[in-house]
């Protein structure tokens, strides 16, 4: 980490994260919604094997030490909440 970020990373207090899929999550029920869209991409790099999310953990850990002054704690549900589930999307020309 260089000086720059150093100072910032030292100046934080505090940060709350609500549903940040650290972990990875369950994506095969969003996929047709996103499917051949430009953002297909980002939902794919949200899915449980993700080296994308991989390289942000290492990388928070490498940032924010256990050793500084400071703790981080995590919180998250612990019930199945519904999900999203595609239908159908038919659109005529000039309608959105």
């Amino acid at each position: 980490m260089d000086s720059e970020n150093d100072k910032f990373v030292k100046s934080i207090y505090g940060a709350l994260f609500f549903g940040v899929p650290s972990q990875g999550m369950d994506v095969d029920s969003l996929r047709p919604i996103v499917k051949d869209q430009a953002n297909e991409f980002l939902l794919l790099s949200l899915r449980h094997v993700s080296e994308i999310l991989k390289t942000q953990s290492r990388d928070f850990d490498k940032d924010f030490p256990n050793d500084m002054d400071g703790k981080i704690a995590y919180f998250y549900e612990t019930s199945e909440s519904p999900t999203a589930q595609f239908v159908s999307c038919k659109l005529g020309i000039g309608t959105i």
